[in-house]
């Protein structure tokens, strides 16, 4: 199997959370950034992004036994974005692949019982035992998607669901991030502004009949996973071969050409030297005229909830243009570097069961 098919999205982000609004911000150069006393009012502010607390409040829970509050700020993220996509749903239990932030401490965001507050919580009924959590950071979602195809291959699934949630408003990794001047500010001119989001994706499978296939949005093509051994969490030396190398092979599934990036890039030259690397190895795959996206601009970094809505917005500019090729990419500071080609949607053959 080299494609799935989007059938729905929903997103939340600093900037909104209906595409068109987002998008709109975006190329209006509208920024979500403000100054923030996350540390409270004795400590200097930092430049934040936060998603609006007016579409938190939609659905705020109280304490949960057993959630810290990151917690649960990430799962009020979540049920705003998967209620929103709840009625394009089918009427059946669907496994979700949902990706989380990379943890800076002891500590993973999500796991089986927060699948569980969130079914409950959102009214959407999951297969919580085929489901799959992704403690990664920004690659995650893309990781999730990969997992998506290898799950249509081994049950010939009609759906699925992946999802990428994020949230900086976390005192103890701020305070780390803020240790290591990571952060953008005064004192600081390598950092980055962390912001939040959630967003969800409902995919369908080639094994799915051809009039399901035929309303989907756009085409997901074979994702491509590298890991980096020279990330920003440990001390091997830093070579930013890993992205190239998932450059390649993400674009290798698709013959179409490259002509728009949408990057994971926050503003840290870390970050910013990798995609040089990457651009420069796999250019004879691009178009001359390439344009790169960099919405961390506008919304901060969205951690693992980057990839939605990137896609999100990848599938506005492929709706104009259906002979291009987007391609999508993420790094994340543990070092996983993903990245995938989406196209117009066009209906493959059903694979050979046979082979």
């Amino acid at each position: 199997m080299t494609v799935l098919y989007l059938d729905g999205l929903s997103l939340l982000t600093p900037l909104g959370a209906d595409l068109d609004m987002v998008k709109t911000s975006v190329d209006a150069s509208i920024s979500s950034y403000q100054q923030c006393a996350l540390f409270g009012d004795d400590a200097p502010s930092i430049r934040f992004s936060p998603v609006p607390e007016d579409a938190l409040n939609m659905h705020r829970l109280p304490k949960l036994p057993g959630m810290s509050p990151p917690q649960i700020r990430l799962l009020n993220l979540a049920i705003f974005a998967l209620t929103d996509l709840a009625p394009q749903l089918p009427q059946t239990p669907l496994p979700l692949f949902l990706a989380g932030p990379q943890p800076y401490y002891n500590h993973s965001a999500l796991n089986h019982q927060f699948l569980n507050h969130l079914t409950t919580s959102s009214g959407v009924t999951l297969d919580i035992s085929n489901s799959r959590c992704i403690n990664t950071g920004r690659a995650g979602m893309i990781d999730a998607i990969a997992i998506a195809f290898k799950y249509f291959d081994a049950t010939h699934a009609h759906y699925a669901l992946v999802g990428g949630i994020d949230s900086f408003y976390d005192h103890r990794t701020l305070g780390i991030l803020q240790k290591s001047r990571r952060l953008s500010g005064d004192d600081s001119f390598d950092g980055f502004v962390p912001g939040e989001g959630a967003g969800f994706l409902l995919l369908t499978s080639p094994h799915a009949p051809e009039a399901i296939r035929n309303k989907s949005l756009l085409t997901l093509h074979q994702p491509a996973t590298v890991y980096e051994p020279g990330h920003l969490l440990g001390d091997t030396p830093y070579t930013a071969e890993a992205l190239s190398s998932a450059f390649q092979q993400a674009m290798s599934a698709t013959d179409a050409p490259i002509n728009t990036i949408y990057s994971s890039e926050n503003g840290e030259m870390h970050y910013t030297k990798e995609l040089s690397v990457a651009i420069l190895r796999q250019q004879h795959r691009m178009s001359a005229t390439r344009k790169i996206h960099r919405p961390a601009e506008f919304f901060g970094d969205l951690g693992a909830a980057f990839a939605p809505v990137a896609i999100g917005l990848a599938s506005t500019i492929i709706q104009e243009n259906p002979e291009m090729a987007v391609l999508v990419y993420a790094s994340s500071d543990g070092g996983s570097r993903a990245a995938l080609c989406l196209s117009a949607n066009h209906v493959y053959p059903l694979p050979d069961s046979s082979a």
